[in-house]
């Protein structure tokens, strides 16, 4: 594995944007899109036009983090949820530590935890972000102005085992010098509801197993809870696809569509709860150890997780068994009126690309009301 003590000019092409080239980025980005009609499309109007003002006057990453990006985020969530709540001992932040979550949206997710950081007077996270998702010169600046390194996901199965290395001994370069870094739990999101960690990368964080280079990150699991999937017609029509056709080709900017949608849909209630900093501990007989790790990840992230009124109704739809959901509280009408309005939008919205309704029921009541089956199994609740 590269030396993580390496000077930083080994990862300048993967690195968030700083100093000079910071700055040039900031003005290239501002005049490459009619921003205030971007953002007028996500929060109210006079806000977009504030926050493109702020943005002509900001001179680093610092100032546009906290001059446009955070008040964007707080509009935002204030525009798109019933309300964002977190928990967990703010005391604990301290500067050099790696958040890995579940992953749901890979702009939010993140963005919600940097939120939740700054608000408690803490530096915000680098993101680690695919080079899939850079199709564009302008995304690649305005990711990596809001302290997103590049995970590249392209080559050969060798090249890409090098990749990993490289990201692995990145996050331990940035840790060391005492910056917070978060990275999905998995590579692309839980599109069928369960949340699994890849044990693939427990082993390349750890370098093969190594609990010594593991327990310097300083891993605190953080579960994300969205009440409400804003791309889950997206997912479930996928989802459907791969099982009828046993593949499926991404139409030419679906991620774009689907980064948008993540950000503007309505979300319900969000909840993030922020866990202890998760030592190496794996048998000393254990053949794979990151299977183990990872296993103990998951029951960390699925503790954690909220659990909705939606996912009962979605369990009770299905004809599962009652011992996965009998603890639940009961849900209001309220919560029935909304859960059976949103399976008839995306009932009527999948019929016209040729599934049938109840095709499209089945798997969203799944992706819905898997968490509640995964948890059972990983926590051994009776």
């Amino acid at each position: 594995m590269l030396d993580s003590r390496e000077d930083y000019a080994t990862f300048k092409a993967m690195a968030p944007y700083g100093g000079t080239e910071a700055k040039e980025a900031l003005k290239t980005l501002l005049h490459a899109r009619d921003w205030e009609a971007e953002l007028a499309g996500m929060i109210p109007t006079t806000i977009a036009r504030d926050l493109t003002n702020q943005w002509r006057e900001v001179q680093s990453v610092d100032e546009f983090q906290d001059r446009v990006v955070k008040p964007f985020m707080q509009s935002l969530m204030a525009k798109t949820t019933e309300g964002v709540t977190w928990n967990g001992d703010p005391n604990s932040f301290h500067q050099g530590m790696l958040f890995l979550s579940n992953h749901r949206d890979i702009v939010l997710d993140p963005s919600l935890i940097n939120v939740a950081l700054i608000e408690e007077g803490r530096g915000s996270t680098e993101i680690g972000i695919g080079s899939n998702l850079l199709s564009r010169p302008w995304v690649n600046d305005l990711v990596r102005l809001n302290r997103c390194f590049v995970v590249e996901r392209s080559g050969t199965a060798r090249e890409r085992y090098e990749h990993s290395r490289k990201t692995a001994a990145y996050i331990q370069h940035v840790t060391q010098r005492g910056t917070p870094v978060w990275l999905a739990h998995r590579e692309g999101r839980a599109k069928d509801g369960k949340d699994t960690t890849s044990p693939a990368l427990m082993r390349t964080l750890s370098n093969n197993g190594d609990s010594t280079v593991w327990n310097a990150l300083n891993v605190v699991p953080v579960s994300i809870s969205y009440e409400w999937d804003p791309c889950d017609a997206m997912k479930v029509n996928e989802l459907l696809h791969f099982e009828k056709f046993g593949t499926y080709i991404k139409a030419q900017g679906e991620d774009e569509r689907s980064m948008w949608t993540g950000l503007v849909g309505q979300k319900g209630n969000v909840h993030l709860e922020f866990g202890e900093i998760l030592p190496w501990q794996v048998d000393a007989e254990e053949v794979k150890p990151e299977r183990s790790m990872a296993k103990k990840l998951d029951e960390v992230l699925h503790e954690g997780m909220k659990t909705w009124p939606n996912q009962r109704l979605a369990a009770e739809h299905l004809g599962w068994s009652k011992d996965l959901f009998s603890h639940l509280p009961q849900p209001q009408s309220h919560d029935t009126d909304i859960w059976q309005s949103r399976k008839d939008t995306i009932e009527i919205k999948l019929s016209e690309l040729g599934w049938s309704r109840e095709q499209v029921a089945h798997k969203w009541c799944e992706v819905l009301a898997a968490p509640l089956a995964l948890r059972k199994s990983l926590l051994k609740e009776s």
